[in-house]
């Protein structure tokens, strides 16, 4: 991870072409940007860098406003260099704040070797940069001698609208716009060990930065799980306050694997959620709790078929 106290002086830099923004999800959208800025890279001889930030900058500008986040930093920067792009990551202070667009290209192109930016088409930096459009950035850039591209449209896809799907449940959606399955990764803790005296036993997941994570409604969510090693299980999860067992507050992600039997306490577990399928349920007994997770069961394994390949 590249930090900005990193960052080689401008006489050890190589020279670049970036683009900068949040790429919250990294979702379709955000690789169309990526897919240009390694076209015009390679077109001009460039390294290609995505300069992003370890915090949403409304968490600085103002946090009532700051959303819940589509992934962690990590999973944020794994991603991006999974696009084959450099990866400067700023801690985005007050002092980012209150630069213009113009500062911002500066900063760019003298401390970070930056001679060709790519901006998405709603895309925006700077304090002035709400009142600018993609032409103002192409002729401010070229007033500072830095080649601007504008990148394609993706309808329909952003990272707001990735989080409406998700706040939703609307798990299908959320996958078209991100292009995979929105996921969960934490490492599994020990619980209650309920479900395992009735039949079902889960793996109880304590996912990264949970206080950032934008999480779907509660509910019972079909869902692709794995381990480390990648190899994608059917599984069922519920996420949820768990009212049937518990009058706790507390908010459990907890996935049953289908005909699966191990000890996977403290391993590495991401879940992908496919589909919602019910909404979170107050049992009046555990007979009545059980007969719910057989049908949730059930008709994940009628599922299945169709939305995982093994």
């Amino acid at each position: 991870m590249i930090d900005t106290d990193h960052i080689p002086a401008p006489s050890q830099a190589p020279l670049r072409a970036a683009t900068v923004g949040t790429f919250d999800g990294v979702h379709r959208g955000h690789r169309l940007v990526l897919d240009t800025l390694h076209r015009e890279a390679a077109a001009a001889g460039l390294q290609p860098a995505v300069i992003t930030f370890s915090r949403h900058p409304l968490e600085v500008i103002a946090p009532h406003r700051a959303p819940k986040q589509i992934v962690t930093v990590a999973e944020k920067c794994c991603l991006l260099r999974r696009e084959k792009v450099e990866v400067i990551l700023l801690d985005f202070d007050r002092r980012m704040m209150e630069m213009s667009a113009r500062e911002w290209m500066l900063h760019m192109q003298r401390d970070m070797g930056v001679r060709l930016i790519v901006v998405g088409h709603d895309n925006t930096f700077g304090t002035d940069g709400r009142s600018l459009s993609a032409t103002d950035y192409v002729n401010l850039g070229r007033s500072l001698g830095i080649k601007t591209i504008v990148a394609p449209v993706v309808e329909g896809c952003s990272s707001s609208l990735a989080r409406h799907a998700i706040a939703d449940g609307d798990m299908c959606r959320a996958t078209e716009i991100l292009g995979r399955p929105y996921s969960l990764t934490g490492t599994v803790v020990t619980g209650d060990r309920l479900g395992r005296t009735i039949g079902f036993p889960t793996a109880n997941l304590a996912i990264d930065a949970p206080e950032r994570r934008l999480l779907p409604p509660f509910g019972v969510y079909l869902t692709s799980a794995r381990l480390e090693d990648g190899t994608p299980m059917p599984a069922i999860t519920n996420i949820g306050v768990r009212p049937s067992v518990s009058n706790r507050d507390e908010i459990r992600i907890e996935t049953h694997i289908l005909d699966f039997d191990a000890d996977i306490y403290g391993q590495r577990l991401t879940i992908d959620l496919l589909q919602r399928l019910r909404p979170e349920q107050r049992f009046a007994s555990l007979p009545e709790l059980q007969a719910a997770i057989a049908a949730d069961e059930a008709e994940a394994r009628r599922l299945f078929p169709l939305e995982l390949q093994p």
